[in-house]
């Protein structure tokens, strides 16, 4: 487990648009610094800096921006505080019935290889396909004001005091290729593994955490939540101190138990989490931060109508633990909580926004 600051915000995606400094909705971004319009892998592996509290971290990783919509029909950027990364080793097994289990032994995933990167979700979509194993991987965990927890695949249309939204990575990978034209292809879900050739890696979940009051949120235009996705780019400078760790940090301190093999900062420490600019500043534009409020979205988007199926109930996923760290805040806890379907090494990552008042 590790915590980051939040390290720039804008109109750019390196792995969907490489070349333009300007797309049609925003992304949060946090980790290495080198992050602009051109080819990712390169940047990840030589940014200089990253807003990780693990040092060799220079993955970076970016997801859609949130915003409200105001009484007056306006939006405002709700406020990105800091996200938490989280591995975790699950067993894997590619038959049709399984369900989520620890994995033991040498039965654990293999880790990503330097330079992998990768989407999940689709930022156009505003149905709902549960057929769809990549639409099923979206969902939206829901903590009533009453108390208990829903988590549908859209946006919640129940009151909640906290939702966090979350993208899961197929966690196959075809053992060649570090990007695919779609940038999606390269990688398989581990139910759908189609043969033995594809390699079980690592799972990245990114998830969002929103403090919430009651307006609509949007992200590129959407309404239903449907349209939540996120990008990834691996960039640890150490692969094989990250193995290390996965293997060895089994205590509930974990990666920062003294002498661990990630510890490589200042006092024998994993490092510190540090907000930092990107070495390439993006074009400059209003997308709301600092408290702006917008006539639009950036990009133009029109928001959607939510669509007539998208408060549908959908089955839940097998049960697990989340251990969950609010960076922000500076509390930690843990909770039983929802997770999403099969087996993984797992990068939990989480999108604190500041608390707004309704």
């Amino acid at each position: 487990m590790h915590t980051s600051l939040p390290r720039t915000s804008g109109r750019r995606d390196p792995v969907v648009g490489p070349g333009a400094d300007l797309l049609d909705h925003v992304h949060a971004v946090i980790g290495g610094t080198n992050f602009f319009a051109g080819k990712t892998p390169a940047n990840a592996l030589t940014s200089a800096e990253t807003t990780c509290d693990k040092e060799l971290d220079h993955s970076i990783y970016w997801v859609s921006q949130l915003y409200h919509i105001t009484p007056d029909n306006e939006y405002e950027m709700v406020e990105f505080k800091g996200p938490a990364v989280y591995y975790q080793n699950r067993a894997c097994d590619t038959s049709l019935d399984a369900r989520p289990a620890r994995a033991t032994g040498p039965t654990s995933h293999a880790l990503s290889p330097e330079g992998l990167q990768m989407v999940a979700g689709d930022p156009m979509k505003r149905t709902f396909d549960q057929s769809d194993i990549e639409q099923r991987a979206v969902n939206h965990l829901c903590f009533l004001r009453g108390g208990g927890s829903v988590q549908p695949n859209s946006l919640p249309l129940e009151q909640c005091i906290e939702t966090r939204s979350q993208v899961t990575f197929p966690s196959c990978w075809n053992g060649k290729d570090l990007d695919s034209p779609d940038h999606k292809s390269h990688r398989r879900s581990s139910r759908v593994a189609p043969d033995r050739g594809h390699h079980h890696l690592l799972r990245v979940l990114l998830q969002h955490v929103e403090l919430q009051r009651p307006q609509l949120r949007l992200r590129a235009g959407d309404k239903t939540g449907y349209g939540f996705h996120g990008d990834f780019v691996n960039g640890w400078k150490d692969l094989q101190r990250l193995g290390d760790a996965r293997r060895t940090c089994t205590g509930r301190e974990g990666v920062d138990a003294p002498g661990r093999s990630l510890n490589v900062g200042a006092n024998g420490t994993p490092g510190t989490a540090t907000p930092r600019s990107p070495e390439k500043p993006g074009p400059a534009e209003e997308i709301g931060l600092n408290g702006a409020v917008l006539a639009q979205l950036p990009g133009g988007k029109i928001p959607l109508r939510r669509d007539a199926g998208a408060g549908q109930a959908e089955p839940r996923h097998g049960r697990g633990v989340l251990i969950t760290l609010f960076a922000g805040d500076g509390l930690l806890g843990m909770e039983e909580g929802v997770v999403s379907e099969l087996c993984w090494i797992e990068i939990r990552l989480l999108h604190i926004y500041k608390a707004a008042t309704a």
